[in-house]
């Protein structure tokens, strides 16, 4: 199966640095889903529910409040105020 590459930090540390299947995060202009092969984007984070899959299916939720997502060649980087595991 196709992957990205996620990275996800913010000032307090990095979050996620491995292989994922998909990502979803609340944007200013509402939710997106970034899945491989994406085309490039970029979009300001607004405050909300983040899910991660990971390249094992394994899904996680957090809370994100503001920043960025970057999206180029399969390599994704969401770099935000706060960020935090909701398990």
């Amino acid at each position: 199966m196709a992957v990205i590459h996620l990275t996800i930090v913010n000032p307090q540390g990095q979050y996620f640095n491995d292989d994922a299947e998909k990502v979803i995060v609340r944007t200013t202009g509402g939710d997106v889903c970034i899945l491989p092969n994406h085309i490039d984007y970029a979009a300001s984070l607004g405050d909300g529910e983040a899910r991660v899959t990971d390249a094992k299916g394994n899904t996680r939720k957090a809370h994100v409040v503001g920043g960025v997502i970057h999206v180029a060649s399969n390599d994704v980087q969401v770099i935000c105020n706060h960020f935090e595991w909701v398990d």
